[in-house]
């Protein structure tokens, strides 16, 4: 049982918060000529998530791995009749579907 408890603790050690991950410099940055909503649409329909409309006009798209914790953070904000993409990724690899939401690979 404690060693459970040690293995717990640990997997949730892990675990980033939104504001931890969204206060980092982003890992890539990235230009689509998709717009922010068809941006975000896509990355919250590919992984069933919600979408946070921010003050400042921009869009953030969270991934979440099976603890809670934020594993990748999209920032969307809109660029002439494209978008920019923020892209933070915390930690792990959690597939690749995002890749086609932002015009990286064909869907």
């Amino acid at each position: 049982m404690r060693n459970l408890i040690l293995i717990g603790a640990i997997a949730l050690g892990g675990c980033a918060s939104t504001q931890t991950v969204l206060s980092k410099e982003p890992t890539e940055v990235y230009h689509s000529e998709n717009s922010q909503n068809e941006v975000v649409f896509c990355l919250a329909n590919k992984n069933n998530v919600p979408v946070l409309d921010k003050d400042d006009g921009s869009k953030v798209v969270l991934i979440k791995n099976g603890y809670g914790g934020v594993s990748l953070a999209f920032t969307i904000w809109p660029e002439g009749e494209g978008s920019r993409i923020e892209y933070r990724r915390q930690f792990g690899t959690i597939g690749t579907a995002w890749r086609q939401c932002i015009g990286l690979e064909e869907s």
